[in-house]
């Protein structure tokens, strides 16, 4: 029995819908990928893949949560909020106030089910770990909002991990559709109990024609966790995506961000702050894919590194061919806080069409000892100086962050770590 095979009779044997079959199929021709591949080259695969092999599916939810300890691991940001625990929906802990006609967020007990409920096709795995979410998968979270709606107040997701005995793996998922014209915010977090455990994610976004969609994904999780994530957006003509990544949490954390601009003169803003300190390693894989004209996207990625961790950004940029007046932004900047801190950063373009904008940027320092002096001259205590330079770096991206209760909540985990 391979590895892949051990993995797949602990964590998902008893899947046998035809989405799990074909899951299953794709897994067994591909596999999971390995430190070879070159997306996968900054993430420690074989000690993901050894955990994995180790893991035993997720007990139901812990008995003992309450809401209190969900505004403490998640934060309550105003507006609705759904919660799943070990990748089950708990009600008890949600919030199920009526939203306007046409909307729907809560669970989706058959995840197979749901391309076909919002009109989107299903798509092949993204990597072995994508198909294994497929296989495992339970209960889904769904948002979806009617055509022209807007909605102020945000909607927020939330995955709860409560580690068992031993290492135990939850497969969470997401699906977010907005209609066309349609304008609204969804927060997803990630968080929960320290323990050995391995969350394996997926999101799908579908951002329709003339729609607006602000997503903030928080990867908050506890010690000993190994997260795993992707998030596939869509985007159809003349719509607008203004999206935030913040991973502060885990001691294994990797997101897979691939954004596809199908429909003309759509727009995309990608934010994303990763703070990995002690020994964690956080590794962040972009990809925006400009399959029609007309269309702008900016990546603005930092990443605040202390102590012996690594933080690891990998951006990637396509211009498909017969596309005009594409116009696409990349920047990564990282500021490393001691001298065993490492920061591994990989711009990659691909342009196939010549009338594009295409620039990016990257950068790997310290504190600025310059302005560190100035701080100090003028009688501002070392750490504190440290804290306000550190804050300088990370408003950029934090202050992208709405509502303000999630961008306050974001700013304190930050400067804590700082």
């Amino acid at each position: 029995m391979t590895a892949t095979d051990t993995i797949v009779e602990r964590l998902a044997a008893g899947a046998v819908d035809e989405a799990a079959s074909r899951a299953r199929a794709w897994l067994a021709t591909h596999g999971f990928p390995h430190g070879r591949d070159e997306a996968w080259h900054y993430t420690p695969v074989d000690e993901i893949l050894a955990t994995l092999a180790g893991a035993v599916p997720a007990a139901g939810p812990a008995g003992h949560l309450d809401r209190s300890i969900v505004d403490d691991l998640a934060g309550d940001h105003g507006g609705r909020r759904i919660v799943f625990v070990n990748g089950v929906y708990v009600p008890q802990l949600s919030d199920d106030r009526p939203l306007p006609p046409g909307f729907h967020f809560g669970p989706l007990a058959e995840p197979s089910g749901v391309p076909a409920m919002l009109g989107t096709p299903g798509g092949d795995p993204l990597d072995g770990f994508d198909a294994l979410n497929r296989l495992a998968a339970g209960e889904a979270a769904v948002v979806r909002s009617p055509p022209g709606a807007r909605l102020d107040s945000p909607l927020h997701v939330v995955h709860l991990g409560v580690p068992g005995r031993g290492t135990t793996a939850v497969h969470p998922r997401t699906f977010v559709h907005a209609a066309a014209e349609s304008r609204i915010t969804v927060i997803e977090t990630y968080a929960g109990l320290p323990g050995a455990m391995v969350t394996n994610a997926s999101s799908t976004v579908h951002v329709g024609a003339g729609a607006v969609v602000a997503y903030h994904r928080i990867q908050a999780e506890a010690p000993g966790v190994t997260h795993l994530g992707r998030t596939r957006i869509g985007q159809a003509a003349g719509s607008e995506l203004r999206a935030v990544s913040i991973m502060t949490g885990a001691d294994i954390a990797r997101l897979t961000l691939d954004v596809v601009l199908n429909g003309r003169e759509a727009r995309t803003t990608l934010d994303g702050l990763y703070v990995p300190r002690h020994r964690q390693r956080h590794d962040h894989v972009v990809t925006v894919d400009h399959g029609a004209s007309a269309g702008t996207s900016r990546q603005r990625f930092k990443g605040i590194i202390d102590g012996h961790a690594r933080g690891s950004f990998g951006g990637r940029i396509i211009v498909r061919p017969g596309t005009v007046a594409t116009d696409a932004d990349q920047s990564n900047h990282n500021l490393l806080l001691s001298s065993t801190a490492q920061a591994d950063t990989q711009p990659w373009l691909e342009i196939f069409a010549d009338d594009v904008r295409c620039t990016h940027g990257a950068t790997v320092g310290r504190l600025d000892d310059d302005a560190l002096f100035y701080l100090r001259s003028r009688g501002v205590p070392l750490a504190e100086a440290r804290a306000m330079l550190i804050a300088a770096f990370a408003d950029e991206v934090i202050a992208r962050i709405a509502p303000e209760s999630l961008q306050q909540r974001v700013a304190a985990t930050v400067y804590a770590k700082g």
